[in-house]
């Protein structure tokens, strides 16, 4: 049987040959669609390809005005496009929008189509099957819940090695040091990005990938880019997204295409949850002790946003206004003394609680200083957390 995105893969195809009979009388999902066994294959193509129109009208809205309705012009596009055969391109011209938007609503459309005929065909152990897998991804989830992006990256990309040297793509990992632990699986993140890069690596050649990353609405947003847009049909690799949704859909993430301005292909772009009650900027030299902090406070739903360059760190914690500032005090260049004078006195930092954490045994001049606890170099996860929820939770 079919999972939903094979469902969905196999109706795009027959909507594109919705007037080659002879492909469909034998389509695979004919079988399910057409109730009339004893029909000839010629009258069974035929049924089929009513049967597509059918469906398509049934998306047509009964009293929306088509200036203003989405489910017009869903409607429209997807009529214009498989009933009238234009191309995208036409069609996009035809609706007033740019081709970028055309490839959007074609994918939402499709999706609508597809729902209506999966409720229309007689098996009973799609469903099951379906149910069966996403009840795996919530198993799996609930043991692994969490993702170092990075790390999902790099050991994806050694694995595609080999075809990547055979295909002449090479990459380059440019991701922002402010995206946290990802609040999805390893394993799930891992087998998407693989799938993803497999797609490529399938249809392109000679290219540079570029990976980079940013966050926006509570969510990280990875963008997996190709620097030189690719000849494949954004159709048809829209089409082969579907598996790769609903994995992502058990975490609540998601995956799109990438298009440039003339709607060529470019690349992906995932939008993973980051679930976290708090923001935590540390600054510390030592990169031992940074990774500790993240492998300490990220479980605990802590964003740890690090960083080494303490003459860079006045625009972090303005670009990311953090709950709570952790200090180490022995640093080179500028110290934690330095910075914690510098953010008491910033009128825009001057209400975030610091921390001072340092080998160096001056809790009670760091208090003195403005700072809100002291923290003693060498910590445990306990003492780390018992400090952080009393500061943040500090009025």
């Amino acid at each position: 049987m079919f999972t939903k995105s094979e469902f969905y893969d196999l109706v795009i195809k027959a909507y594109h040959s919705l007037y080659d009979f002879a492909y469909l009388k034998n389509h695979p999902l004919n079988k399910f669609l057409i109730e009339d066994n004893t029909l000839q294959l010629k009258e069974r193509g035929w049924q089929m390809h009513n049967l597509l129109l059918e469906t398509l009208e049934e998306l047509r809205p009964a009293d929306a005005a088509p200036s203003l309705s989405k489910e017009w012009r869903w409607y429209r596009l997807v009529t214009l496009r498989y009933v009238e055969v234009l191309q995208p391109q036409a069609v996009a011209d035809q609706l007033s929008i740019s081709r970028r938007q055309y490839y959007r609503e074609h994918a939402t459309a499709m999706e609508k189509v597809a729902e209506l005929l999966w409720e229309r065909c007689r098996f009973e152990t799609t469903s099951s099957y379906g149910e069966a897998m996403k009840s795996e991804l919530i198993r799996i989830s609930q043991y692994d819940p969490y993702a170092d992006l990075y790390e999902v990256i790099r050991r994806a990309l050694l694995t595609l090695e080999k075809l990547f040297q055979d295909k002449h793509l090479t990459s380059e990992v440019m991701l922002s040091a402010e995206i946290p632990m990802t609040s999805i699986g390893h394993n799930l993140l891992r087998q998407v990005i693989l799938g993803l890069l497999g797609m490529i690596a399938e249809n392109i050649s000679v290219n540079h990938l570029i990976f980079s990353s940013h966050i926006a609405d509570h969510a990280a947003h990875v963008l997996i880019q190709l620097q030189t847009p690719g000849s494949i049909d954004p159709e048809a690799i829209e089409a082969q997204l579907g598996v790769f949704r609903e994995m992502l859909h058990v975490a609540q993430a998601d995956v799109s295409l990438l298009l440039d301005e003339a709607a060529q292909f470019c690349g992906f772009e995932l939008v993973l949850p980051i679930d976290y009650d708090a923001t935590v900027v540390v600054v510390d030299d030592n990169e031992d002790a940074l990774a500790l902090y993240k492998r300490f406070l990220t479980p605990h739903r802590f964003q740890v946003i690090s960083t080494t360059n303490a003459n860079e760190v006045l625009s972090l914690v303005l670009r990311t206004y953090p709950d709570v500032i952790i200090l180490d005090l022995m640093m080179p260049n500028q110290d934690g003394w330095d910075l914690l004078q510098l953010f008491s006195n910033h009128p825009e930092t001057a209400t975030i609680p610091i921390v001072i954490c340092s080998v160096l045994k001056q809790q009670q001049l760091a208090l003195s200083l403005g700072a809100k606890a002291f923290l003693e170099k060498p910590f445990n996860e306990a003492t780390l957390l018992a400090t952080l929820t009393e500061v943040v939770a500090k009025p």
